[in-house]
Order: C-alpha cells, then structure tokens, then sequence
C-alpha cells in the first residue's frame, strides 16, 4: 500500500535566547520579553522559498491592529528570521506575530494553517545592566551567521577562511576537516612557504583557534616565519599590526635577536600614526578600520606611556568619526567591516560599545549600527540593504563574539591561551 505524501511543511517557532528556547507546535502561543530588539527564528523542515508573497504573509501587528514594519530574512535555508523593528518594539505593549499559511517550501509544500505568536514587551529590570538587551539579538545573530557559513554547499565552493574558523571557533562549533585539509595541501604544496607576512600571521591565529600548534604543525614553525619575517616592511601598518596580535594570541616566546620583537612591532605600529592620531592603511588621515586593528593590537601594552597615549588619542579619533547613525565609514563609504573593527578595539581595549558616551550619536551605537547590516538571505552585507557578503560576514561574527566575551569578562577574541 502507497504511503500518502505529506503535502505540508512543518513550522518550529522559537524564541533565540540565551535563557531560553520554546518550540511551538500549537497554532497559537504567548509568551513575554523583555528585548525590545527581540528576533523570531521561525524553522520549518524544508528549504523556504523566501519571496515577496512569503513575506507579505509574515506580518506583525501592535494591540491596536497597526502593522509593524520588520525586516523578514533568511537564516540558514530551513529558517526565516522576522527582526525588530528599527524604532524597537515598545514596552508595555503586545504584539501578534503571524505566519500565514501562503508560507511554503521550494518544492511548493504550504502551511496547514496560520500561527500566531502574541508576545507582551515587559519591562527592564531596573537591576539589569541596559546593555544585556543586546543578549538575545547577539547570540541568535551569531548562531544564524555560524549556519550560513558552515552550508555544505557553500563550504565545497568556497572552503573556510582563517577569519571564519576564528569566529565558529569561538562560537563553539566543530570546525569542518576541510579547513585543516585544505592548509595541510597548501603547506606540501609550497614546502610551507606563504605569499606575505599577514598570510602567516592569520594562519597561525587560525591554528590556534582549532587547537593546533603553529610552532610545529606539519613540520613547519609558521610562528617563526612572523618574527623573522625578512618581508614585514613591504607589507607595512597591516603586516605590524597583525604580527603582533598573532605573538601575542598565543603567548609565544620570542628571541631576542629575532627581526621583529614585539618591542619592535609596537614601535613601528606607532611610527605609522597619522598627523590626526589614527592609523590608515596608506593615506594620512585616520582610517576606522586600521585604526581599530591597531588599538586591538596595542591594547595588551598600555602600561606603556607612549602607548597608553597614543591609544587614548586613537579612541577619541575614532569618537569624532563615528557616524550620527552610530556606524562608520571608509574611504567615504558607510560599511559594515569598519564597524566590526571599532567593535573589536573598543571591547579588546575595556570600552563598552554600547554604553560609553563616545560612542553614543542620537542614542545610537556602534552595535545598534553593525546589527542593521544583517543581510535578508542571511549573515551579514558590506553595505547596507545588500546580500550577503563573506568578509562581512566573518568580521561581523568576530565582533559579536569579541562583544560577548567582553561581557562575559572572557578577554580578547584574539587570546587563545
């Protein structure tokens, strides 16, 4: 006897939190919280197609019937994901989040019927720092981002970056064998050369990130091959940076006769200051992206008098170029990435980023501003309102995480041992 085929797709909507999952199975559910930036994961058992119908069908409504305009996005492709909106939901008022039953997979499969989640925005506890609100969107982001990166299909096209294994390490996912793989080939391949000094230098963070020993890994001392690295020069502010963080990410000891000391990195990390007190890659103006790089790399040698200034000049450059929308621009275009370094520095350096006064314009921050770069078919974009991008996506993924371990008194992304 033929078994009836299921004509419908199946709907799990959960809260992301921290504190708490609630799967739904019911066609109507309640629930209170207390993030007026709350995101709904809404996860169905086949891939979604994600079109304006699907969209129009997904809709949220205050107590008096008004619409509330949200941006509706792919997660990972089994997952729809309705953020708050831009004005955040108020508290003290209750919502109605519905998913039609237009709402169907790639394969044309529909929802039996509508459901509803009705949720009430209570309010803070007053005991409650204000920044936790970010808790909820942070981790939910974070888990969304990690998904999209590590899609089988996008992993046998594009393989993993350094910077992405940082990241999904960190977030605590088993990192793919293809990453290793593929690095063990390079190194046979090359007899373990690499093409510039930051090739080693994110190479040996990324080691460390899964655990593996950079000193020796396939015979190779790549740790070696920074400090001694005959080529930093050619590389220049970029390569100093880097080189530095990378000794330091792993407490390696490093010889006092070697050609680049860390005395030496952080003097030539100083040397290329601009004439207004940041750091740029090639031009005489502070730049936001090089000038966070290069707060995160000095943060550990602020015990330095020179250092200590140069740092505390930095920052309150990086407070005057702050947008009024709480982002950043580089080279005259408002993006994501130069978001994600202030982010990085700010936390690397003890700074909150959603709470310093610096870092506030019309009650917006650099956080409030990264979060609004959430790409509709998932991850993050470079600017805003576009698709996904995977340096975006990477380097976003770094800074929630190196804003989440900053809260929970973690130290530096960076830090590995």
């Amino acid at each position: 006897m033929l078994k009836r085929k299921n004509k419908y797709i199946i709907l799990v909507l959960t809260m992301t939190a921290i504190f708490y999952q609630l799967p739904v199975k019911a066609s109507e559910i309640n629930k209170e919280t207390k993030d007026v930036n709350k995101a709904w994961n809404i996860k169905f058992s086949q891939e979604i197609e994600l079109n304006d119908a699907v969209k129009n069908n997904i809709t949220v409504k205050d107590s008096n019937g008004n619409s509330i305009v949200t941006n509706i996005r792919i997660g990972d492709s089994k997952t729809i994901v309705v953020d708050a909106p831009k004005e955040e939901y108020k508290e003290g008022e209750t919502y109605t989040l519905n998913i039609g039953d237009k709402v169907h997979s790639k394969n044309n499969k529909y929802l039996k019927e509508n459901v509803k989640c009705i949720f009430k925005v209570t309010k803070e506890d007053s005991k409650t720092s204000s920044s936790d609100k970010y808790k909820e969107s942070v981790d939910s982001t974070i888990k969304l981002s990690t998904s999209k990166i590590l899609q089988p299909e996008r992993l046998e096209k594009e393989g993993l970056s350094d910077w992405q294994v940082i990241g999904i390490a960190r977030y605590g996912d088993e990192i793919p064998s293809i990453y290793l793989n593929s690095l063990e080939n390079k190194l046979d391949t090359t007899k373990g050369v690499m093409g510039q000094a930051t090739d080693y230098e994110r190479t040996v963070l990324g080691l460390l990130a899964v655990g593996k020993d950079p000193t020796n890994f396939k015979g190779y001392n790549l740790v070696e091959k920074i400090y001694n690295n005959k080529d930093m020069d050619e590389q220049g502010i970029n390569a100093y940076i880097f080189g530095l963080i990378a000794l330091d990410a792993g407490k390696f000891d490093v010889p006092s006769n070697a050609l680049w000391t860390r005395d030496k990195l952080i003097q030539a990390i100083l040397d290329n200051r601009t004439v207004d007190k940041g750091w740029d890659y090639a031009g005489d103006k502070a730049d936001p992206d090089m000038t966070g790089m290069a707060l995160t790399a000095l943060a550990p040698y602020k015990d330095k008098a020179e250092v200590k200034a140069a740092v505390d000049e930095a920052i309150n450059k990086l407070s005057s170029l702050q947008k009024e929308n709480g982002g950043f621009a580089s080279w005259g275009t408002e993006n994501s990435e130069s978001i994600c370094q202030v982010i990085i520095a700010l936390c690397g350096n003890g700074i909150d980023p959603t709470s310093d006064n610096r870092f506030i314009k019309n009650g917006k921050n650099p956080l409030d501003a990264l979060l609004e770069y959430r790409a509709e078919d998932g991850g993050f974009s470079h600017i805003k309102g576009t698709r996904y991008n995977a340096m975006a996506t990477e380097q976003a993924m770094e800074a929630l995480e190196a804003y989440k371990m900053f809260k929970e008194g973690n130290g530096s992304i960076y830090s590995f041992k």
